[in-house]
């Protein structure tokens, strides 16, 4: 998110020799809560002797509008990038010597729409004399008076066939606490396509960043698209790859539109794509709103820790069971520890081979692997763990000695709690 300052100072009949209408960029600042928050600082000096009317913008979000009439000067706001659901919410403090409002600053306000919007008047105590006035304005997107849509049905954020596990969930201990909580961590692999998951206008982007990590020095470094809702809140896609953004700010997005890919950059613990839906608060922080979505679970799922989600088939039944059969699976184990060629039938002397259990679920299970030669040259042998409630994948792994009485055609009985789950068969050869 941006919040941005901007400080104008505007003197009056005493400061003939000041330059008309000059400003001069001070000074950036970045730091982020999700994502970048930006500061601009601007200076204002002149008299008006062109013009009565100066226009100043804040970034891509809001424009400050300050007109010099016979009695005093009118304070008006718009949007930058407009349209008709556009709420920035800002704050104005003003430091101002014979002048005076029938408002009291600070103001808190929210710019709406694509019109000016008037904010007041300074009139002049005593017409003719020194006047000041120094405005500084604070913004952040989104609307903190705005209530979330709680009827709005989310799609999932990625495309239909693929099953994704939620790697922190609401409230989760890595990241997912206090102004966070309701953010949601999809775990998946960099370049996987991300849709919108809510019609809205995109507000705010960054696709430069290449890095990522959990250092805090790459709290600021995450690529985004930020997109405004109709209802005033405001949806953050994070952690994208670098130049995996397909959208401008101003495009109108519809829900299960294309609008990047997925990545690794920012304070990550792995490639996965954060996504929330927040507004600001007086404090200029966000607030993030729980969220549900539509599911092979139901219309209106909230999604939890380390399940799994897909978007379901027209008229595909609610899944009854805790792990799916095509998720048993033997993998071969690399030397990093990874598992690889999962779905393989075919092994050398020599390599390790997983016993791979992925569950849409956690759960605690009791798991039994029995592995036999189907020649009877090798002693049968088992396999046997409990599944942990903290994650879902479960595995264990042996190795296939090298010896010719290791080759030929095997088969691994797979029990879950004491059920045949499925029934593996696979083919050991030479190295």
């Amino acid at each position: 998110m941006k919040g941005i300052w901007i400080l104008s100072k505007l003197s009056g009949d005493a400061l003939e020799n000041a330059i008309p209408n000059q400003k001069r960029k001070m000074k950036k600042y970045i730091y982020s809560n999700s994502f970048l928050l930006l500061f601009y600082l601007f200076f204002l000096n002149g008299l008006f002797s062109q013009t009565n009317r100066t226009e100043s913008c804040a970034g891509e979000w809001v424009c400050i509008i300050e007109v010099e009439t016979e009695n005093g000067i009118e304070l008006k706001v718009k949007n930058k990038n407009a349209n008709p659901w556009t709420r920035n919410s800002l704050k104005i403090e003003a430091n101002i010597t014979n002048l005076e409002s029938d408002l009291e600053f600070p103001l808190f306000t929210v710019v709406k729409g694509t019109e000016e919007n008037f904010i007041t008047k300074f009139t002049f105590k005593e017409k003719g004399k020194y006047h000041y006035r120094s405005f500084g304005y604070r913004v952040r997107p989104g609307d903190w008076d705005s209530i979330h849509d709680d009827t709005a049905v989310y799609e999932l954020p990625f495309e239909d066939g693929k099953r994704i596990r939620i790697g922190q969930a609401y409230n989760g201990k890595v990241t997912h606490q206090g102004q966070f909580a309701y953010a949601v961590d999809f775990t998946m692999p960099i370049g996987t396509p991300i849709l919108a998951a809510r019609e809205g206008y995109v507000v705010a982007l960054e696709s430069k960043f290449t890095e990522g990590g959990f250092r805090p020095d790459l709290w600021t470094k995450a690529n985004f698209i930020t997109i405004q809702q109709e209802d005033g809140t405001i949806a953050n896609y994070a952690h994208l790859n670098k130049g995996g953004v397909v959208v401008r700010v101003g495009d109108k997005v519809s829900g299960g539109q294309l609008i990047g890919y997925s990545g690794n950059t920012g304070y990550t613990q792995g490639p996965h794509l954060h996504f929330e839906v927040h507004k600001p608060n007086k404090k200029f922080e966000v607030t993030t709103v729980p969220t549900v979505f539509r599911t092979q679970n139901g219309e209106r799922d909230t999604l939890k820790e380390y399940f799994v989600y897909w978007k379901p088939k027209p008229g595909e039944p609610r899944p009854t069971d805790f792990i799916l059969d095509e998720d048993i699976v033997l993998c071969k184990l690399s030397l990093k520890g990874e598992r690889t060629a999962c779905g393989s039938e075919n092994f050398k002397l020599g390599e390790s081979v997983i016993v791979s259990l992925d569950f849409i679920q956690p759960g605690e299970h009791k798991i039994e692997v029995s592995v036999t030669k189907l020649d009877g040259a090798v002693r049968p042998f088992m396999l046997e763990w409990k599944s942990r409630l903290d994650t879902v994948f479960e595995g264990k792994y042996f190795e296939l000695v090298k010896s010719p009485y290791f080759q030929g055609n095997w088969k691994a009985e797979v029990k879950v709690d004491d059920q045949l789950r499925k029934t593996l068969n696979f083919e050991v050869g030479k190295n």
